[in-house]
């Protein structure tokens, strides 16, 4: 807190380089030590120089490669750190938990309470309850494992079918898929039949969702 006469040391990675000198900015000006600065693909050593207490890890998670980075920098810090993210509470969240964050906050929170749990992880206090923890990390495991199922069900379209759902995806219709392939519209419907059988779903609209799950990490 600002009145505190102890001159926290904090590690700092972020997505973006505009955002890691805006957070290290920042932290200067309420008396925060920044000893280091990184990328998240960044090798974890990168954040150890200058003996850091804490990290403070501020990312997006726009897509799955994004996550497994973050997470392996997490992994590699070993130290108790905090992660703020627009990532919706929820399984990223508690990706970023079971990885070693001991508290994930949302975006937009304070400064105030962004130096709390900073000096809280520094501490060796927990910035989540047991219970909230168990809860995070679960709906990671299912979102985890979702997207396994997902992966070998995409692994059973035959490559038609990939085409199909990819330009379902990108908003074709039917006809314009037909027109594209040079096949009747029976055909390619016969096509998104067999991908909602696989998909286990009943209609396009809820394949189009259950593809966009598989692309992009969605708590």
């Amino acid at each position: 807190m600002a009145g505190s006469t102890v001159r926290l040391r904090v590690a700092v990675s972020a997505d973006e380089t505009m955002t890691l000198d805006a957070v290290t900015v920042a932290l200067d000006e309420r008396g925060i030590a920044v000893t280091a600065t990184a990328a998240t693909d960044a090798d974890p050593s990168d954040l150890l120089r200058g003996d850091p207490a804490t990290w403070l890890l501020v990312t997006d998670i726009d897509d799955w490669s994004q996550l497994d980075r973050v997470r392996e920098l997490v992994r590699g810090v070993r130290l108790p750190g905090v992660a703020l993210t627009t990532a919706p509470r929820g399984g990223l969240w508690g990706a970023l938990i079971e990885a070693g964050a001991v508290e994930v906050l949302p975006a937009d929170t304070g400064s105030d309470a962004i130096e709390a749990s900073l000096r809280a992880a520094a501490e060796g206090r927990p910035g989540h309850s047991p219970a909230e923890v168990e809860g995070l990390v679960a709906q990671w495991h299912m979102m985890r494992d979702r997207r396994e199922r997902m992966r070998r069900v995409i692994a059973s379209l035959t490559v038609r079918e990939h085409e199909v759902i990819e330009l379902l995806y990108d908003g074709a219709t039917v006809a314009e898929i037909a027109a594209r392939f040079g096949v009747a519209q029976t055909t390619v419907r016969t096509q998104v039949k067999s991908i909602l059988r696989k998909f286990g779903v009943g209609s396009q609209l809820a394949a189009v969702a259950a593809y966009d799950r598989y692309l992009f990490p969605r708590s």
